[in-house]
């Protein structure tokens, strides 16, 4: 490269040399012709005038010792009498050829003629005439100076010049552009290492430049590295935070074309989005209302959000409701394309359905006991009320059924604090085996009557947890009475508790009924019975275990279940151990003293 500059630039100043040589030896020749044409003119007037006065000599020895003279070498003389005939001459041509006619025609006694003209050989000459008194001519003439002859001269002298002049600006400007381009070179390689991710490269010291000119190149490259590692960080975590978006992005432009798209749009609708920017959102996606969407919101071009419903896909193929929010992308006042974000909206859904099924489920276990109760009033009206013992027998049945109504709004209430999580409950540090105790205690009575035995095992160690007591007391309670209600005569009802060092374990297995495998999952949905008669039979709401598992959740534990139809069913709780409790010192002094 920096040869072929350097040859370049000689050339061009060559060029320019040469042009400035021609255009000094054009203005050279004119000055010389200037010269020749005034000399000529000088010697043509004091020839006249000495011709004309000087009667001593004759004319022509006159002529014949100015034509001699060195000081003038090169003049060519020639005399013509008055009548045209030619009385001297040295010219080497024809005085008579046609271009001097006009010359010696025009001449007159008062001035003196100077022209220019071609003669012999194509020699350029100049040539100089006036008229005598007595009307002779006289007539002088002189090689004109040639561009030929003074480039000649000129070369002789300048030629060595130009040539050391070139060799020298030829190595001057080979040697600074390569300087420039080892530079060059040496910055070509720190870009390339920046495309590769090598931010750290610099220039080193490159031959010909002091360290402190590369600095400030190095300078440079560090404020570029430092947008750079910017624009990547924030690119980074702009790529981060969309592909953390549960929502998918989906950018096209006017011509349905996709500009951009984030992975999790191409999950919801189950589709592979590989290269998928530049291709038609037809081609990548194939659904109808994201195209209406998207072409309605482009259309329009107001900033209003536009709403729709459609279905995408699972990674199974399945089918899901996803939402799409379609707006107008715009700028300088000028529609340029559509944004689109993607919602899965099965969580949604579900929480609708789950909606729907608790107000069907409520308003059925309502119904069923008032639909009772009114009955059995319009009986009592219509005169039963008068029979003593069928009036008691019918609001034994009433109190039962009001007991029931009480029983299920107070576990809907329950349920309803503990999902919401704004019930503010008192947390402390509760020993298990104290709450399993009391448990005991209180179903003791219902547990003979079903004929059912209730046996804890207790821990040598105290099972300390964290929570609330009542809520603790209602899972206990919960777990332990629907192992009385679907045991079997002479069943029983086992509670263990063992711990490791992290958790406390509760085990409350029965030798009942049990249930079938199908019915696991299901178990802990809110009004969801195994056997809806029985359960209503015996006075369930079907809220009670979805009560033990909210329990569980808010204390940081978990719940499980086992069973095996016709044996019996185990229901174990994990909870975390409450962490040892602060003593003071003073106390812990009193203890070692006694």
């Amino acid at each position: 490269m920096r040869l072929r500059v350097a040859v370049m630039a000689t050339l061009l100043n060559l060029l320019v040399f040469v042009l400035l040589l021609v255009s000094f030896v054009v203005s050279s020749r004119n000055v010389q012709n200037d010269l020749i044409r005034e000399e000529l003119r000088v010697t043509c007037r004091l020839s006249k005038e000495t011709l004309d006065s000087a009667a001593f000599m004759d004319r022509e020895d006159y002529l014949t010792v100015l034509s001699e003279r060195e000081d003038i070498a090169g003049l060519l003389t020639a005399y013509i009498a008055e009548d045209g005939t030619v009385v001297y001459k040295d010219f080497p041509f024809d005085i008579q050829e046609d271009h001097l006619r006009m010359l010696i025609k025009n001449t007159t006694a008062s001035e003196v003629l100077v022209a220019g003209l071609t003669g012999y050989q194509n020699a350029s000459r100049i040539f100089a005439a006036c008229r005598l008194d007595d009307g002779s001519i006289i007539t002088y003439a002189k090689n004109a100076a040639s561009v030929s002859a003074i480039a000649g001269k000129g070369a002789v002298v300048l030629t060595p010049v130009l040539i050391a002049t070139l060799l020298l600006q030829f190595f001057i400007i080979y040697n600074h552009v390569g300087r420039y381009d080892r530079l060059v070179h040496e910055l070509m390689n720190v870009l390339e290492d920046f495309t590769e991710g090598r931010f750290s490269s610099r220039i080193t010291n490159v031959k010909g430049f002091s360290p402190k000119y590369t600095a400030q190149y190095n300078q440079t490259l560090a404020r570029v590295q430092d947008r750079v590692f910017r624009q990547v960080r924030r690119n980074r975590v702009v790529g981060q935070m969309l592909n953390q978006m549960h929502t998918g992005i989906v950018t096209a432009d006017t011509n349905l074309t996709i500009t951009f798209i984030t992975t999790n749009a191409g999950k919801l609708f189950g589709r592979d989005i590989k290269d998928a920017e530049g291709r038609s959102l037809r081609e990548v996606f194939d659904n109808e209302e994201l195209e209406k969407q998207v072409t309605e919101a482009i259309e329009s071009g107001s900033s209003s959000v536009l709403t729709a419903e459609t279905e995408g896909r699972t990674e199974s193929g399945a089918v899901r409701p996803i939402r799409l929010y379609t707006s107008t992308m715009s700028s300088a006042g000028k529609t340029t394309g559509a944004l689109v974000v993607i919602e899965d909206i099965t969580e949604i859904h579900k929480l609708e359905q789950i909606r729907t099924d608790f107000a069907a489920n409520v308003s059925h276990e309502m119904k069923t006991p008032l639909t009772s109760i009114k009955g059995f009033i319009e009986t009592l009206q219509a005169g039963a009320v008068d029979n003593p013992q069928t009036a008691r027998r019918f609001l034994d049945i009433m109190m039962m059924e009001a007991e029931r109504l009480t029983r299920l709004i107070n576990d809907i209430l329950s349920i309803t604090k503990l999902e919401s999580g704004t019930d503010s409950v008192e947390i402390k540090r509760l020993n298990l085996m104290d709450i399993i105790g009391m448990v005991q205690r209180v179903l003791t009575p219902q547990a003979e009557n079903k004929q059912v035995e209730i046996v804890v095992n207790n821990s040598a160690i105290p099972a300390w947890i964290m929570g609330n007591r009542d809520r603790v007391h209602q899972l206990v309670l919960n777990l332990v009475e629907n192992g009385i209600k679907y045991n079997k005569i002479g069943g029983t009802v086992t509670v263990t508790v063992t711990q490791d060092q992290a958790n406390i374990y509760m085990l409350v297995a029965d030798t009942g009924i049990g249930i079938k495998e199908e019915n696991l999952s299901r178990l802990f949905e809110r009004f969801y019975r195994v056997d809806k008669g029985r359960s209503r039979e015996m006075g369930g709401t079907g809220l009670g275990l979805a009560i033990c598992k909210h329990i569980v959740n808010t204390m940081d534990g978990y719940i499980e279940v086992h069973s095996k139809y016709g044996e019996g069913t185990e229901f174990l709780v994990t909870l975390p151990k409450a962490p040892e409790e602060e003593r003071d010192d003073a106390l812990l002094n009193a203890e070692d003293e006694t």
